[in-house]
């Protein structure tokens, strides 16, 4: 779940929405519902394609939106601790009760456990060494984000055209304050097909293809490539533990529905954390 903070406008660029089906996540997510920090979604749908009427889509079970942006809930959870962002850990060095992280700018700890939460291939580069053994594939994608003038009667339109997914305005989501922003997520096939592309090219077709369904020209179009965007095939387990080397690993690729599959590996790891004292 993530949100681009841009001069004039943001966007949700990861995750649009999220479901619980799982009793434990459903639990968690109470307060956050309670305090409106998270709210459901009931935006206007649609489907669009080229030479094709559109028609009203419906959802049969809620979607869920961080308030004002999609991952601002989740951070009053570490707002009590000492938090360190943007330091790409690119190594694990030391022993059991004394391990040590190495940046590209210094070395971080002692620590007596390492937990990672990244995804797959992240954790596989950090802990190779360790004999984790968990594989699984993601979908990769790419994100436009843009502004338009254009004031339609939907906020998300599937689209059935072979280089745009889905167009959402941005703008027009709860507690969102940037009517123009719009987001635009590509097919899968598409993305898979052109991963490895030239990013300019990439933002170019992706562009042109919005404003042909569109009919309307894009304003401050900016393209995110995510190598990782949802879990097509899951890991063997949900999670992963070493208790002799105290070291541990959990994420979305512990199942196959993004944030709520998140929520499971972390807590399946934090209870083998528990269990093994």
């Amino acid at each position: 779940m993530a949100t681009r903070q841009g001069v004039d406008a943001n966007w949700d660029h990861g995750a649009p929405c999220f479901i619980a089906r799982d009793s434990g996540f459903k639990q968690f997510l109470q307060p956050f519902l309670a305090d409106q920090t998270l709210t459901e979604w009931h935006p206007k749908m649609t489907t669009l394609g080229l030479n094709q009427k559109s028609y009203k889509r419906t959802w049969f079970e809620p979607h869920y939106i961080g308030q004002p942006t999609m991952n601002q809930w989740l951070k009053t959870l570490f707002a009590r601790h000492a938090v360190e962002t943007q330091s790409e850990i690119q190594s694990i060095y030391g022993e059991p009760g004394k391990w040590y992280l190495a940046s590209a700018e210094r070395a971080h700890g002692p620590f007596d456990w390492v937990l990672c939460s990244t995804p797959l291939a992240q954790t596989q580069t950090l802990f190779a060494r360790f004999n984790f053994d968990l594989s699984a594939r993601y979908q990769p994608g790419f994100t436009l984000l843009c502004q338009t003038t254009l004031n339609p009667s939907w906020d998300r339109a599937v689209c059935q055209d072979a280089v745009v997914a889905e167009l959402i305005l941005s703008g027009r989501r709860p507690s969102r304050r940037h009517p123009s922003a719009l987001v635009v997520h590509a097919q899968d096939q598409w993305a898979s097909e052109h991963i490895d592309s030239d990013l300019a090219g990439v933002e170019q077709t992706l562009r042109g293809a919005t404003e042909a369904l569109l009919s309307a020209t894009l304003d401050s179009a900016k393209l995110h490539r995510w190598r990782s965007a949802k879990v097509i095939e899951q890991a063997a387990h949900t999670h992963w533990l070493h208790p002799t080397l105290q070291l541990g690993a959990c994420c979305d690729w512990g199942g196959t529905r993004g944030a709520e599959s998140a929520f499971v590996s972390a807590k399946a790891l934090a209870t083998a954390l528990v269990n093994n004292g």
